[in-house]
């Protein structure tokens, strides 16, 4: 009796949980699957995976293209501290330099930025504090070439010694025809009075926002990177035309 339980207990060597599985390809298992099916079974496990890895390669190619496509060459970058223009004359500006200096468009650009706003200096509004430590930051690093401001402004940039000389850069019949115009000043290393700036107010786009009391002036910043476009933006104020 007992013999013939655990004979008849016994699996044959045949039984289904003998036999091996066969592991099945991906190829296969989606040719077994209905059009339901296949969707389902993509989104399962590919999804997710495909999501991030387009996302990493989108943000591999935006890197790339970052790093090796050279930014364009600021040509002249101008700051107007204090002044307020409409959209259309700063664009005039700026495209009639662009015409003026750029040779290629997409290497080569004009900046002329009026935002910079340092009120009457008891102004301690959040803007105004942003506009002065931004203009600072650009000025420091050289990427400002030229900066027009009030008088009373523009002579804190003169004894910072910011600015440079416009006798070493600009042409001396330029100087002698507007001797008059001239702005003078000392710095606080050099005792000697120096043109540091030129008077814009006689021009034809200063002429209309210029104070008597508190005229604006331009200078080129001693470490500007364009002085030479610096002196071609004062001679295209002095003959601008609205």
């Amino acid at each position: 009796m007992n013999e013939y339980k655990k004979k008849d207990s016994t699996l044959d060597d045949n039984a289904a949980i003998y036999v091996p599985r066969e592991e099945k390809s991906e190829k296969q298992k989606l040719k077994e699957m209905n059009f339901k099916e296949k969707v389902s079974y993509f989104k399962d496990y590919y999804l997710v995976k495909t999501i991030i890895g387009l996302a990493v390669l989108g943000f591999a190619t935006y890197f790339i293209y970052t790093v090796v496509t050279p930014k364009p060459e600021t040509l002249l970058d101008a700051a107007i501290v204090n002044y307020t223009f409409s959209d259309e004359t700063i664009n005039k500006v700026s495209e009639d330099m662009n015409k003026l200096l750029v040779k290629d468009p997409k290497k080569e650009n004009i900046t002329i930025d009026a935002s910079f706003y340092l009120g009457n200096g008891t102004d301690t509004s959040e803007y105004t504090m942003g506009s002065q430590q931004r203009l600072q930051t650009y000025m420091f690093s050289g990427e400002i070439d030229v900066v027009i401001a009030p008088e009373s402004v523009f002579q804190t940039f003169a004894t910072s010694g910011y600015l440079d000389k416009l006798t070493e850069v600009l042409p001396t019949e330029f100087i002698t025809s507007f001797s008059d115009s001239i702005f003078n000043s000392t710095t606080s290393d050099n005792p000697v009075s120096g043109a540091y700036g030129i008077y814009l107010d006689n021009t034809a786009l200063f002429k209309d926002v210029s104070n008597t009391s508190d005229r604006p002036v331009l200078g080129i910043l001693v470490n500007s990177k364009h002085k030479d476009n610096g002196v071609e933006f004062i001679k295209y104020l002095y003959d601008y035309k609205k």
